[in-house]
């Protein structure tokens, strides 16, 4: 049988048998095996002095700014940017005077093209940031984890064992180091970006209101008429874009800006810190805080003093849920 002949079409209305036309699909990058998975947020006195190994690590800074530096270059990354490492080069990755919240995931590979992506600075786009969600939470849900992270290796120890995970991290992981590399090879990258970023900006007029008044009642009436938009069209326009009702997205956002105040402001109390956030009331502020965080403020507040690199399932929320 030739090639052309591997699979065979029986049409049972006229009794004809035919071998329909396929594709081959081929494996340009393999991904073999998972070596660590960092995911954790640092204070701006964090220093690290480096390490070398013989696999690739892929680091996105999500928050913040972080210093990278290998051989004897510096590099500095801005949120959504990112650096590959290929085997064998010494690096480090340390906040550069803020708080860095990040990914690092470290990893065997074949077929990667390391002249084209490795020691270069790309940025994540929203496509790229979606698998990266996904890839953190498939580690959350399966893999187990250090939450203090003197040693924060991945464990051959499964926690919820849900089907298949270790082929969708694999699987995710091999798409987004693909787009990766079309973007590097492609000579328009940088013009693209900020393309993109232009768009992503005047897309978010609603977002960027929301960020400069958060701290104020917020009504629905007041933002429809600021944007010249019905309540309706507007609360539908917000969902499509975001995929969060501007009420949900209001909400997350006034705690994402709390967990900061929380460990950046001792000096204030968690009463305070609700209103500073835009909350009147201290037990709905609490109770928004725990659904979303899933813990107290007193105890979150707790666990963030007493230790400078935290699990991100912990409390980055606003990362995983990419409010910015």
């Amino acid at each position: 049988m030739s090639k052309k002949e591997k699979y065979t079409l029986i049409s049972y209305r006229n009794n004809e048998t035919t071998h329909p036309e396929y594709m081959e699909l081929k494996r340009e990058i393999n991904v073999e095996d998972l070596v660590t998975f960092y995911y954790y947020f640092l204070y701006p006195n964090h220093i690290y002095e480096g390490e070398s190994h013989n696999y690739y690590e892929f680091f996105v800074c999500l928050g913040g700014k972080a210093r990278v530096v290998f051989d004897d270059q510096v590099v500095f990354l801005n949120e959504r940017e990112f650096i590959i490492t290929p085997p064998n080069l010494k690096h480090s990755h340390m906040p550069e005077k803020t708080f860095l919240s990040s990914v690092s995931i470290s990893f065997s590979a074949s077929g990667l093209k390391d002249s084209v992506i490795c020691n270069k600075v790309g940025h994540i786009n929203d496509d790229e940031l979606n698998i990266l969600n996904l890839l953190i939470n498939e580690y959350i849900n399966n893999f187990d984890y250090q939450g203090q992270y003197e040693q924060p290796y991945v464990k051959k120890v499964d926690l919820k064992n849900e089907y298949a995970y270790k082929q969708v991290f694999k699987c995710s992981l091999e798409v987004l180091l693909v787009l990766i590399t079309r973007k590097f090879l492609n000579d328009q990258t940088e013009q693209k970006v900020n393309i993109l970023k232009e768009q992503k900006e005047s897309e978010n007029e609603i977002i960027k209101y929301i960020k400069e008044h958060y701290k104020e009642k917020i009504l629905l009436e007041d933002v429809a008429k600021k944007f010249n938009y019905s309540v309706g069209h507007l609360c539908r326009k917000f969902k499509k874009d975001t995929g969060d009702t501007l009420v949900d997205y209001i909400t997350k956002y006034r705690i994402s800006v709390a967990m900061r105040l929380l460990f950046e402001r001792k000096d204030l109390n968690i009463e305070e810190v609700a209103f500073e956030v835009g909350f009147n009331d201290v037990q709905y502020f609490t109770k928004s805080f725990k659904k979303c965080v899933g813990t107290t403020p007193g105890k979150y507040r707790v666990e963030v003093l007493n230790t400078s690199a935290l699990h991100a399932q912990d409390v980055i929320y606003d990362i995983i849920k990419n409010i910015k």
